[in-house]
């Protein structure tokens, strides 16, 4: 017997197998919920947000769906530094295997074709290829960002309590126009909140990798994509403080300044912002 290829299981298997058993059912579970589940966020979960963004008529209530939308997106198909998309790693698992599919296929579909494709042998050929322990990881990853996004709603951080004496967090789901601090009661509205959240990020010292950088950004209500960011510092907009390993360390003030450089839909509270106006 040896140990179960799959990172940091250590498991025994089956010497003429990938995976342990264990390993091997969680796979099987992880494709079967893809086919099941996935097509909720890829639409369902869209349409809900955008009815939310369409009954507000325009206020601050929605000011973090954007967000939501984005990171919803990023998710399925785009991907970060850190992990790829929900469509790249069942794509490229899917040619490993040699399964036939089309590039507007629907996540479900896809996962679905994996689940099936049979070895000449007439064993589930995802559990067969020397593929298998890497993808099989890679989606386990991706089915719990999946079903975490799924099960959750969105929140945009607020900072904190602008009562001193308070200094509590604060968070809005996405209908608030105003919130009530836990800490001291206070109500505070959220476009006062918001003209402090600006300055604290214009002064800010925190920096991170491009991802933390865009979900920092996105917790705050702000919306900024990969390819922008990419952009940028490809033409040398953007300039890396420094570098911990392969990844580029920025500044958050240095990205929030281009992006107020930029045009106005890659800002939604600026979006907000002149929709109350009008």
């Amino acid at each position: 017997m040896a140990d179960c290829k799959l990172l940091r299981c250590g498991r025994e298997r089956d010497d003429t197998r990938q995976l342990c058993p264990e390993c091997e059912q969680r796979l099987l579970a992880d494709l079967e919920w893809f086919t099941k589940n996935i097509g909720f966020l890829e639409t369902d979960k869209m349409n809900r947000i955008n009815k939310n963004h369409d009954a507000d008529g325009g206020g601050g209530g929605y000011s973090d769906n954007p967000p939501l939308r984005e990171q919803v997106f990023d998710l399925l198909y785009e991907g970060d530094e850190r992990d790829d998309s929900v469509w790249g790693t069942l794509s490229a698992f899917a040619k490993c295997l040699g399964v036939e599919y089309l590039n507007h296929d629907p996540l479900n579909v896809l996962a679905q074709r994996i689940a099936v494709k049979k070895t000449k042998q007439g064993e589930p050929a995802c559990l067969c290829s020397t593929a298998t322990p890497v993808y099989a990881l890679e989606i386990r990853i991706a089915r719990d960002k999946c079903q975490r996004l799924l099960n959750q709603g969105h929140t945009v951080s607020l900072g904190n309590c602008p009562n001193t004496d308070c200094n509590m967090p604060l968070s809005a789901d996405e209908t608030a126009k105003q919130v009530k601090c836990r800490g001291c009661r206070n109500v505070w509205n959220i476009n006062f909140l918001r003209t402090l959240m600006q300055d604290k990020i214009k002064h800010s010292t925190y920096t991170g990798t491009a991802s933390d950088i865009r979900s920092k950004l996105q917790q705050a209500g702000y919306l900024v994509s990969a390819n922008t960011l990419k952009s940028w510092a490809h033409r040398g907009k953007l300039t890396p403080v420094r570098k911990e390993g392969r990844h580029p360390i920025y500044c958050i003030a240095d990205v929030y300044m281009l992006m107020q450089q930029t045009t106005p839909v890659d800002d939604i509270w600026g979006l907000v912002g002149k929709d109350n106006r009008q």
